[in-house]
């Protein structure tokens, strides 16, 4: 047992396996030098996930919730989307309250708040009540009433969608040529209230082990996508193409690219200098697809150009990946000293 890595440790200190006090033994008796130490980390524990069998739940509950859905849009949707809803929330006080499994719990409560929209928003349409600010107000209300009883840190990011769309409501009525006419900016004003908010609970857990950090998590997952195609929406020009003669998809010339990706790497820098690799990752496809096309038209046919694009993508992951203290460190000393950047990665740091 002692010959277990403090990942290994906590891990099991999480499971009940081991006692507190055996667990301080262990890492007091661990011979891991400090250089490979620092490299193992917390700060971005995957606490939603413990082991292979709640990604066998995970997968049964979304084939379940697909096949539910398929049902309830047979039975004539409305009320039957509503008791798809209610079914999915007896789910999560099976696997989110009592057996505390993240991953299917997240898959439930996603199921849950899409139920719940196309639930009530059919309802008051039959009922001469249609509207969309009071179904966005209604699922926020459920969103909220589902995290308070469930206590799952992910349902924050359901919980700003349904905020999102709450907002997209009132704006399509107050200013509907607001929506039309400046998506771009909207998107990107959303992205960053939610960067905004997750940075206050980056603030109260510089050091990522309590509630907060995995708030924070979530939220920053969905607020990089929104920052990064708002902005895009509103600098480049976006035209539907074939692309390599025989991929339809969205295009952009070599210039725009280059935009897209000088957007992508300011985000990286912020997730680097905030601890947050989720930042990162939720902008990966943005990257990838920016990457495609400052390759096209050099010449190179699709499948060299997917190679280079996957081989320079994964060789940048990677680095950062392993240098990532490291790079953290120096763009630190060159960075203010402000509460929104955590200290430097600290092995030995007991909360």
């Amino acid at each position: 047992m002692t010959d277990m890595t403090p990942d290994q440790i906590t891990k099991a200190l999480e499971a009940g396996i081991i006692t507190p006090s055996q667990a301080e033994a262990m890492r007091a008796k661990t011979s891991v030098p400090d250089n490979d130490l620092a490299q193992i980390g917390n700060e971005d524990e995957m606490r939603f996930l413990r082991s292979f069998s709640d990604v066998f739940i995970a997968i049964g509950v979304g084939i379940f919730g697909f096949g539910l859905s398929v049902v309830a849009g047979l039975m004539g949707g409305g009320v039957s989307f509503l008791l798809a809803a209610i079914v999915m929330w007896l789910m999560a006080e099976y696997f989110g309250r009592k057996r505390r499994a993240h991953l299917p719990t997240l898959i439930t409560a996603l199921a849950f708040l899409i139920f719940t929209q196309r639930g009530v928003q059919a309802v008051l349409g039959d009922m001469g009540f249609g509207g969309d600010i009071m179904t966005a107000l209604i699922t926020l209300g459920a969103m909220l009433l589902f995290y308070l009883r469930i206590r799952l840190p992910f349902c924050i990011a359901l919980i700003a969608l349904a905020g999102l769309y709450l907002a997209a409501a009132l704006v399509g009525r107050i200013a509907p040529e607001f929506l039309s006419s400046q998506f771009g900016l909207g998107l990107f004003l959303s992205g960053l209230t939610i960067f905004t908010i997750a940075l206050a609970y980056d603030m109260r857990d510089k050091h990522r082990t309590t509630r907060f950090a995995d708030n924070a998590f979530w939220l920053h997952f969905l607020a990089a996508p929104l920052i990064i195609h708002g902005l895009a929406l509103q600098t480049v020009s976006l035209k539907k193409d074939v692309l390599f003669g025989f991929v339809p998809m969205v295009s952009l010339d070599r210039g725009d690219a280059a935009i897209v990706m000088f957007i992508v790497s300011v985000i990286t820098l912020i997730g680097l200098a905030i601890n947050r690799r989720a930042l990162i990752v939720s902008s990966l496809g943005y990257a990838a697809f920016a990457i495609g096309y400052l390759f096209d038209g050099t010449g190179m046919g699709f499948g060299t150009v997917v190679a280079a694009t996957l081989l320079l993508l994964g060789a940048a992951i990677i680095f950062l990946g392993a240098a990532w203290h490291t790079a953290r460190n120096g763009l630190l000393k060159i960075l203010p000293n402000l509460p929104i950047f955590p200290p430097p990665f600290d092995p030995h740091y007991k909360s």
